[in-house]
């Protein structure tokens, strides 16, 4: 993978989960939480850009779905 791949990076460090609080919904989220932040912040560093907070299913953002 490389950081010009950003669909095989998010294929390689998640994997397809229920929320628990939207359980109808499967999103690609992070099984692993602190591998991918911390690859992710070592990659997005290099180029500017924030963490990735999309790789985690939010309390908030399930409450806005529910």
């Amino acid at each position: 993978m490389t950081s010009q791949d950003p669909a095989a990076f998010i294929r390689a460090n998640t994997a397809l989960h229920e929320p628990p609080l939207v359980p109808e919904v499967k999103l690609h989220l992070a099984s692993e939480i602190v591998p991918i932040w911390q690859m992710t912040e070592e990659e997005l560093e290099k180029s500017g850009l924030p963490p990735p907070f999309w790789a985690f299913a939010w309390a908030g953002g399930q409450a806005l779905s529910r």
